[in-house]
């Protein structure tokens, strides 16, 4: 096994103080209205092995969100995401595939297959990747831009659910999507135009809470990767590895590496970033199935960062938006830290299952 026993308990101590942050906190979760609080509970109940919240939240997925057309909103015209509404207009379905996945992780497969449905739609059949924007008041899909971070949560779900055609073209979007980037050491753009080209008319703004902003749209090697939403490379490793582990094929396995390197081309500020925890994710999964020591380094250095910096409650402070816990909005606080307890979970394990 990888990892000490010293680090063993500190990373179950860390699993453990975000599931009592839950629990403390479950009359105020299920009070919260916004979809952002509850999207990775499904994942994250099912991860800590907590079978009756995991019951509660499929009750209260199914009854409060889950949409007769399959999505997950808030309100029949309202997504949510109240405090952070650039995800919308940049990854729609990103949080449906967390919910998808978290949904099948405790066994709630006619949820799954009602939302599974609605993110089919997404997916484009030429290109195989999944669009990026949808308008929940009339119900219309956005067909501008297909993106990697949607392409890769609705992947996830259609591994979850079985659907490995769905899960294949989705991969081989993102294979194309990495072979025409034009400055592989520099810059990962990581949305594509319908008709196959890349969409690089990214660089206005550098602001990261605007929507069209550089930020949200490319991931910048050059610039200080503190600030930079390292999700965007860390979300197709994830997906990649899995789909390698799925499929077996060597294609899928060297893309997610090629993630893996891009993450490593970033300056030392991405090892106290909040957003690098799916480079984490994914890297320990890849120690699991190669047995290459440094995806394991990678995976514990980045767990001990967030391990040091969990607050005395259970939770974190998500840096890359806010500047203070008190500042910081409840859906967000909920977002992290059910987020953090599942990915932690899944990293111990592939630390110790080989």
């Amino acid at each position: 096994m990888y990892l000490t026993p010293g680090q063993l308990e500190t990373y179950t101590n860390t699993i453990r103080k975000t599931h009592q942050w839950a629990l403390a906190n479950t009359p105020k979760l299920l009070a919260e209205k916004d979809l952002q609080a509850h999207y990775k509970a499904p994942y994250f109940w099912a991860s800590v092995g907590d079978a009756h919240h995991a019951g509660v939240w499929r009750n209260l997925i199914e009854k409060q969100f889950l949409q007769p057309d399959g999505d997950f909103r808030t309100a029949p015209d309202t997504k949510g995401f109240l405090s952070f509404p650039a995800t919308l207009t940049n990854q729609y379905i990103y949080s449906n595939g967390w919910l998808i996945a978290g949904l099948v992780k405790h066994s709630a497969y006619d949820l799954a297959q009602k939302a599974l449905q609605f993110i089919l739609r997404f997916q484009d059949p030429q290109t195989g990747g999944c669009y990026f924007a949808f308008d929940a008041k009339t119900k219309t899909i956005n067909k501008q831009l297909l993106d990697s971070s949607s392409t890769s949560s609705a992947g996830l779900a259609f591994l979850a659910c079985g659907r490995l055609a769905e899960a294949r073209k989705a991969g081989d979007f993102l294979l194309k999507l990495l072979e025409l980037q034009p400055h592989p050491n520099e810059f990962f753009y990581s949305c594509m135009k319908p008709d196959g080209t890349l969409h690089t008319d990214v660089h206005a703004s550098e602001n990261q809470w605007d929507e069209n902003s550089r930020k949200q749209k490319c991931l910048s090697a050059k610039s200080d990767a503190m600030n930079e939403l390292t999700w965007l490379i860390g979300k197709p490793n994830k997906f990649l590895t899995r789909l390698y582990v799925a499929t077996g094929e060597s294609k899928y396995l060297e893309a997610s590496k090629f993630c893996f390197e891009f993450f490593h081309k970033l300056d030392d500020r991405k090892w106290t970033n909040y957003a690098s925890c799916k480079t984490m994710w994914s890297g320990s999964e890849l120690y699991r199935i190669i047995g290459d020591r440094r995806y394991a380094e990678t995976a514990t250095r980045l767990l001990d960062y967030y391990c040091q910096t969990q607050s005395s409650t259970g939770t974190w402070l998500h840096t890359l938006w806010y500047k203070s816990e008190e500042e910081q909005s409840f859906p967000w606080t909920a977002d992290i830290t059910c987020e953090y307890g599942g990915e932690f979970t899944d990293v111990v394990h592939d630390l110790s299952a080989r």
